[in-house]
């Protein structure tokens, strides 16, 4: 229980308390519940959807990304912007590029990145909400944390010592494939075939692409890769019901 509440407070903002002490092994297996912990966040963007039928649907979709927003914290959003700037800033020099992602400063092109994410993302909700495909509310949060186990056991990690290197040392690589292919199995049964194959494809070119750019994975590209296959199932649902 303890693993479970663990991940919950370290993806949302839910008021929720760890009592016993963290151990290696608690923070790997922690990782294991993240798919859950997006169901648990994609139930309440679901509920808000489906229920405020009366509110216009531009500014329910607002209501449902503040939420989304909200809940998380912006965790998330933070580890793009600072990939944003790492990418731009390094040059192709990954050391440099590392530096400036440690920056808790924002330039320009990282706030213009989250502008146009947030700007799809609103987007995307509005045509869902519009089309009635309201079960991709519930979906993209838990594909978007599924893709951080997938990244875990399939790619290294940069910055030794520290909590990431724990929770991917001793995250259970066969449990994780469990969870992995259980989170595939309920994509195809709430957003279809297509869409997962998509999904799929797209988080195998993420990875390619992030470990051409940064040579190893850090928390922030974790963060970043939630939100952008968050985005791309949004968007590959929205192509689908149109």
């Amino acid at each position: 229980m303890n693993t479970f509440l663990f991940a919950i407070q370290f993806l949302t903002r839910f008021p929720v308390s760890v009592k016993a002490d963290l151990t290696a092994e608690t923070l790997g297996h922690s990782v294991l519940f993240y798919p859950f912990v997006g169901a648990i966040i994609g139930a309440f963007l679901w509920l808000l959807a489906s229920k405020a039928t009366t509110v216009d649907p531009m500014v329910l979709a607002a209501l449902v990304l503040t939420l989304w927003v909200g809940i998380t914290g912006g965790l998330h959003l933070d580890g793009l912007a600072d990939c944003t700037d790492g990418w731009i800033g390094g040059q192709g020099d990954i050391d440099k590029t590392l530096t400036i992602m440690k920056d808790p400063n924002a330039g320009p092109m990282a706030v213009i990145t989250l502008v146009l994410l947030l700007l799809l993302k609103f987007s995307a909700i509005y045509a869902l909400i519009k089309s009635g495909f309201l079960i991709i509310l519930l979906l993209a949060p838990i594909m978007g944390r599924a893709i951080v186990p997938a990244l875990m056991i399939s790619a290294p990690y940069i910055r030794k010592g520290g909590l990431g290197q724990s929770m991917v040392d001793n995250l259970p690589k066969n449990m994780a494939l469990t969870v992995i292919g259980f989170v595939l199995l309920v994509s195809v049964v709430a957003g279809g075939f297509f869409l997962t194959i998509w999904i799929v494809l797209f988080g195998l070119l993420l990875r390619k692409l992030f470990l051409s750019v940064f040579g190893d994975f850090t928390g922030d590209l974790y963060g970043a890769a939630i939100e952008l296959t968050e985005l791309s199932v949004l968007l590959g649902a929205v192509c689908l019901a149109f």
